[in-house]
């Protein structure tokens, strides 16, 4: 019997580990988005509000397909700080690749698929 909820457990966790960044992603109204200044300062005047179901929709699916990256997290200042259902994350954003981090936990990066890059981008413009 330990050695079945043994197996369960760590069957749990490593399913829960490869699930991207998609909790607290749930029940979500709208998506705002701030510029940054540094990982501590908004620019004043940048928010946008996002409220489009399709849009808000594409960046869930972005943030939770986002795959983790392993090694040592040393990230220059943010672009941007997106509230999504409850949670923060920073954003990266350049034409052909994405970003994100959770705000809680700094240690720890993802990366954003092709096609969540193609889509973040085109609400961005």
């Amino acid at each position: 019997m330990k050695k079945f909820l043994f197996t369960s457990f760590f069957l749990f966790v490593f399913v829960a580990s490869l699930s991207g960044c998609s909790k607290g992603i749930k029940g979500v109204k709208e998506v705002n988005v701030y510029e940054m200044e540094n990982f501590s300062e908004v620019i004043e005047g940048s928010l946008v509000t996002f409220t489009d179901k399709k849009e808000i929709q594409q960046f869930k699916e972005a943030f939770s397909s986002a795959k983790k990256q392993s090694g040592i997290v040393d990230m220059a200042d943010p672009q941007y700080k997106v509230e999504l259902g409850g949670k923060s994350f920073f954003l990266w954003l350049s034409p052909d690749h994405g970003t994100i981090m959770d705000v809680e936990e700094t240690h720890t990066i993802y990366s954003l698929t092709g096609k969540s890059v193609e889509n973040v981008n085109d609400m961005f413009r």
